[in-house]
Order: C-alpha cells, then sequence, then structure tokens
C-alpha cells in the first residue's frame, strides 16, 4: 500500500512537472507575440493565432482526453499551430486556408486544394498561395468522430510555411477541429 502511494505521488510530481514546463512554453509564445503589433495598431495576427490555438487546443484536448495533461498538451499544441497559420495569414488568406482544409478532408484521393488569394489593398506584394492536402485516409474514433491529417501549406510574400494537422470532426457535425501538428 505504501509503495502504491509513493508511485501516485511520484506520478502526480512529474505530471506537475510537464504541465509547469507546457505553461512556460505557452507563457514564452504568449510574451514572443504579444509585443507585435498589426498595421492598424491592434494585436497582430500571430499574437491571436497563437491565444486562440491555444484557446481551442486547450478545449480540445480537455474533451478528447479528459484530463488536465490533455488541456495542457491541447493548448501547447494549438498555441504553436495557431502561432504558425496566425503569423503568415491575415483573415481572408485564413479563411481560404479553411475552405482548402473542408476540402481536402473529405476529398476521396490525396489531391491538393489550392487557393490563390490576392491581396486586398493595391500593393507590390504576390498574391499569397494556400493550399491543403490529405496526407492519411479518414479514421473513425470510438466515439463516432472521423479524423484525418492535412499537409497544410502557405506561401506568402515568397516564404512558405508548411505544417501537418490532424483535423476532427464528429459524428453528425460538418465543423473541423484541429488536434495534433
Amino acid at each position: 500500500m505504501t509503495a502504491l502511494i509513493a508511485q501516485t505521488t511520484s506520478l502526480r510530481a512529474v505530471g506537475r512537472k510537464l504541465a509547469m514546463q507546457a505553461v512556460g512554453i505557452v507563457a514564452a509564445l504568449g510574451l514572443a507575440t504579444a509585443c507585435t503589433t498589426s498595421e492598424s495598431g491592434g494585436p497582430s495576427n500571430q499574437a491571436v493565432g497563437t491565444f486562440m490555438g491555444a484557446a481551442v487546443g486547450g478545449a480540445v484536448g480537455g474533451l478528447a482526453f479528459g484530463s488536465a495533461g490533455g488541456v495542457i498538451g491541447g493548448a501547447l499544441v494549438g498555441a504553436l499551430a495557431g502561432n504558425l497559420v496566425g503569423r503568415a495569414l491575415d483573415q481572408q488568406e485564413r479563411a481560404r486556408l479553411a475552405q482548402a482544409t473542408q476540402s481536402a478532408f473529405v476529398a476521396d484521393t490525396n489531391a491538393q486544394t489550392t487557393y490563390t488569394v490576392e491581396p486586398t489593398t493595391p500593393s507590390s506584394r504576390p498574391p499569397t498561395v494556400v493550399a491543403a492536402r490529405p496526407v492519411a485516409p479518414p479514421t473513425t474514433r470510438a466515439d463516432g468522430s472521423t479524423c484525418r491529417p492535412i499537409e497544410l501549406t502557405a506561401t506568402k510574400n515568397g516564404q512558405t510555411t508548411t505544417e501537418t494537422t490532424t483535423f476532427c470532426k464528429a459524428s453528425g457535425s460538418a465543423d473541423l477541429k484541429p488536434v495534433s501538428v
């Protein structure tokens, strides 16, 4: 009995240590992006993306795993994904990337869905190209949700960012939720 209590206490200590590290990473990302502002003086897309990604990721992680570790892990994954996407894309570009992701999620093949987004204001910068491509077939979870890893690519101002995120859709829902990077 004493060994079991000691083992449980040891696992809690490890869990707390990991949680604190995850919180520290998310806080560092937040601090690194909090000082950046957009051209209009408000928070930058990167800052908004980081915090929105952390919030959505934490909620999804908590629901998926039903534990504090799931919330923290989800928040960390969401913050990283939100930071990468928010750093590069404006609202119109993110909307087109979301459309490409929806198309890729339901695609029968691993064909890429690509959209070109022209700049909203006259400028000398080239159009942004966003794309989504499924990298594996969809899988069904025990709860009835369907999940599929999607490779997201954005090329803006000559810089290309690529990340792979697994998206899940609850049974009977049309909403995709990112669950991992």
